[in-house]
């Protein structure tokens, strides 16, 4: 990746960022797991968009796996470990996640609620940092483990990665609406 898209990326990710903590907050104020869940779903909404797989021809909030969005899952889930290697992080048991119990399930917003208020601002986004989908992903990552690192004192590092990796997971194998998949 070049220095000025690395840079488009990290301003993208800031931009999600500030708008996750706009438009996910209740009276209560943010709820980490649904902050966490949110920026993961979107990373792994933004991969399915970039992957030109045919799966976004099966009907909407379908199950779509391929090994394409296996292997490209996997390098989301490698870039959020690595941030967060970054931000200090260094004892994260990757391994463990898999026994994790913790899921998108504690988040307060659906698959379908996240993506249908985040989509057109993470699309703006995009638009404004001219990145492509995948680029946009990688961003949303990032987000994520920024998010992550900023909950520490609410939310476990670990229980927070499991929310994030499910997050990406799920969102990144499930069609999102047609009017959303706008490229």
């Amino acid at each position: 990746m070049s220095d000025s898209n690395a840079k488009k990326v990290v301003e993208a990710a800031d931009l999600l960022q500030s708008t996750l903590r706009k438009l996910i907050v209740s009276e209560q104020g943010i709820h980490a797991e649904t902050i966490v869940a949110a920026a993961a779903r979107m990373a792994g909404t933004a991969l399915f968009h970039a992957m030109p797989s045919g799966l976004e021809r099966l009907p909407e909030e379908s199950v779509a796996v391929s090994d394409q969005t296996n292997e490209e899952g996997q390098k989301l889930t490698r870039l959020l470990f690595a941030t967060l290697r970054q931000l200090g992080h260094t004892a994260i048991d990757e391994q463990r996640l898999g026994g994790a119990t913790e899921s998108t399930s504690l988040a307060r917003l659906s698959l379908a609620e996240t993506r249908e208020i985040l989509e057109p601002w993470c699309q703006k986004i995009r638009a404004v940092c001219d990145l492509g989908w995948r680029e946009f992903a990688d961003a949303a990552v990032i987000a994520t483990a920024n998010l992550i690192h900023a909950c520490r004192s609410v939310l476990a590092v670990h229980s927070g990665c499991a929310i994030a990796v499910y997050g990406m997971v799920e969102s990144l194998k499930t069609v999102p609406p047609k009017e959303a998949a706008v490229s």
